[in-house]
């Protein structure tokens, strides 16, 4: 049985590549746990940097970061020896994050916040545009982290995050990969207050979503086993209704790739929400009738279940109003300017880079000794390893 990983269906060992170096998660882990206090400040002034810089000077950094020359310098040709940052050298010398040293940051705040304490050195699943994992937290109850990687391979979701992303093009794969993980988790959120059965929303924080562990198969992977697939369709409608008539928006993507059951009690989960869509988006109804399409053809074809789609489809918009608007005009009625901005990764002022930077100076205060007292990510251990992937059969989503 394989347990629920929001994201993925293309499963493969899962590695971070930097400039032709395989790095894993049990490597991150270990890299991240030797980062003292001030090598957790130079990543945070470089990624708060990186709002006007694509390349950050070595000048910026060392301002910023209120530290010497001398140590700033030690602990880039450190990071950049783990792979967390990378180094350029023209008219100036200059420093940019990683993947890898993202998912430092992400990491480093899920465990100070207590939101996870362990985390699986292999994948659950990997993506095109997202690498999932499993998870504890402290008091060892399982969790699923989904890194979101939009710009790795595919470019489905950034033409979609272009119109918040701007003209900050000098360093897109972060803006959108945050982007597409806070997209996806007000998805999670709005549903999952709403009744829809999808997974417990836990914690997002920069391009990495936390949510509930769940067993269950993918429906692509039941095929003909379910013992009540009438219900199973019936459920999956019932919660493509709600979603568009209480919480005001489409999935976008739904198939039976995109739906996890829980083997005990057949019930159907909703997963992958990235390209979730307002209602009043002009192309709602064709993306809803193509979600209905999807699920109902399945279940045709495996089951020999007939539904009329055109039936369920009036039955889901009748009396609903819609305003057809362009995609941007329906997201910024749905979510506030400030909302959005905060998924992008913040404004470019002066008062908000000063704000940034003085939460930095407080998080990472400590020097000398003290600088290593901070928190420590575990790995599962292999025992937990080979349990889980005794439990599982690979079926998660991208």
């Amino acid at each position: 049985m394989t347990h629920f990983s929001e994201s993925v269906s293309l499963f493969r060992p899962c590695h971070t590549y930097i400039i032709g170096v395989e790095l894993s998660v049990k490597s991150l882990v270990a890299a991240y746990n030797e980062l003292t206090k001030l090598d957790l400040r130079i990543l945070r002034v470089i990624e708060v940097a990186h709002r006007r810089y694509e390349w950050v000077p070595m000048e910026v950094i060392v301002k910023w970061s209120n530290r010497s020359w001398e140590l700033v310098s030690k602990s880039l040709r450190k990071l950049n020896a783990l792979g967390m940052v990378l180094r350029w050298k023209g008219s100036y010398t200059g420093y940019r994050l990683t993947y890898y040293g993202y998912d430092a940051l992400a990491l480093h705040t899920l465990s100070k916040k207590g939101v996870i304490e362990r985390i699986s050195p292999t994948p659950l699943g990997v993506g095109k545009e997202s690498d999932v994992y499993v998870a504890e937290d402290p008091a060892g109850n399982k969790l699923v982290v989904k890194f979101h990687r939009l710009g790795r391979t595919s470019f489905r979701q950034t033409r979609k995050f272009r119109i918040w992303v701007g003209e900050r093009r000098h360093i897109t794969w972060l803006y959108e990969s945050r982007l597409s993980a806070h997209m996806e988790y007000k998805a999670l959120v709005m549903t999952y207050n709403a009744g829809v059965t999808v997974p417990r929303p836990v914690a997002v924080n920069r391009h990495a979503v936390v949510m509930e562990y769940i067993e269950g198969l993918k429906l692509s992977e039941i095929k003909t086993g379910l013992e009540k697939p009438e219900d199973v369709l019936g459920s999956i409608l019932d919660d493509v209704a709600v979603t568009f008539r209480d919480v005001g928006i489409v999935h976008g993507d739904l198939s039976e790739f995109n739906v996890l059951v829980e083997l005990e009690e057949e019930k159907p989960y909703l997963i992958d929400w990235p390209q979730w869509v307002p209602r009043d988006y002009k192309n709602a109804i064709d993306l809803l009738r193509r979600d209905l399409e999807n699920i109902i053809d399945f279940f045709r074809k495996e089951y020999d279940l007939e539904v009329n789609v055109d039936e369920v489809l009036k039955y889901i918009v009748e009396g609903i109003e819609l305003k057809e608007l362009e995609l941007e005009e329906a997201f910024e009625e749905m979510l506030s300017q400030k909302e959005l901005r905060t998924y992008v990764l913040g404004e470019e002022s002066e008062e908000s880079i000063e704000k940034a930077l003085s939460s930095i100076e407080k998080e990472f205060a400590t020097t000398g000794k003290e600088d290593r007292e901070k928190v420590k990510i575990g790995i599962l251990s292999s025992g937990e390893e080979e349990k889980n992937k005794s439990d599982e059969n690979p079926a998660h989503q991208t």
